[in-house]
């Protein structure tokens, strides 16, 4: 399906008729205030069934006001929600059966696609239950680790290992390219590096990542 509102069609199709589960990766920066009302009517009713809703944002959504307040309205009916530093693509997962995907994950306005393969849901529902595993619910902070590193510290660590750029970096995690640069800057500099693929190389020997 083409265009984002297709795949909102689509999306409130999903909800209406999910008979036990929906989980979902929400990637990127704040919700836009017309789509999370929109939604609520639809998760209030799926909750009310008993469907249970699970959700992964990212960390970058805890700054965001109208997002809190979503979460917490959400929680309050028995939805579950948690974050994690960065996320691969929006997904969502309906009863173990279908799943829809970006066409293109660097911009999900072009359309989605509607997966039913048993092994492709399957893999998809694997991926999901991994990232739940460590990912924080919305009252826990970002601690820093005995070695002084906090989760979104390993994620600027990892990335210019895999060849993203900083301006890559800081859509993917949500952040301003400032505050990329601003931390990498730091981290380099505990590990006496001159790049952040060094830096990454660096982290990995010490036993950082």
């Amino acid at each position: 399906m083409f265009g984002l509102d297709a795949v909102r069609t689509r999306l409130a199709e999903l909800a209406e008729s999910a008979r036990t589960e929906c989980l979902s990766f929400i990637p990127g920066g704040a919700q836009l205030p017309d789509t999370m009302e929109s939604s609520k009517p639809l998760e209030q009713l799926a909750l009310e069934r008993g469907v249970v809703l699970r959700a992964i944002y990212q960390d970058s959504f805890r700054n965001d006001a109208a997002t809190l307040e979503y979460v917490r309205w959400l929680e309050s009916l028995g939805g579950e929600t948690r974050t994690v530093p960065a996320l691969p693509m929006l997904m969502v997962l309906v009863d173990r059966e279908v799943a829809l995907v970006p066409i293109d994950p660097d911009d999900g306005r072009r359309g989605a696609l509607e997966l039913r393969s048993y092994g492709v849901v399957a893999a998809l529902h694997v991926l999901f239950e991994r990232f739940w595993a460590t990912a924080q619910p919305w009252h826990e902070l970002d601690q820093p680790d005995d070695r002084g590193l906090t989760r979104r510290d390993r994620e600027l660590l990892l990335q210019p290992a895999t060849g993203h750029t900083d301006e890559n970096i800081g859509r993917k995690l949500g952040l301003s390219l400032r505050t990329v640069r601003r931390n990498a800057s730091a981290l380099m500099e505990r590990l006496q590096a001159r790049s952040g693929f060094e830096a990454g190389v660096l982290a990995a020997r010490a036993g950082w990542l």
